[in-house]
């Protein structure tokens, strides 16, 4: 989220920008079954930290698989 991305900092660490290509990619890359809008959709509605989109993310994988 920091305008340089070289300069990276705990807050940059611990939450999750919608509006970051890369971001929202990398996320993508942990969980292949969720689509580039569904993990914006976790974001949105779990917030920027992701332990907690992650977490959301996670929980919802187990249960489309049953």
């Amino acid at each position: 989220m920091s305008d340089n991305k070289n300069n990276l900092g705990q807050q940059d660490r611990i939450r999750v920008d919608a509006n970051d290509p890369s971001e929202v990619e990398y996320l993508h890359q942990q969980f292949p079954n969720k689509t580039h809008q569904e993990i914006k959709e976790a974001i949105a509605a779990k917030g920027p930290l992701r332990k907690d989109i992650e977490r959301y993310l996670a929980s919802s994988k187990q249960k489309s698989s049953l």
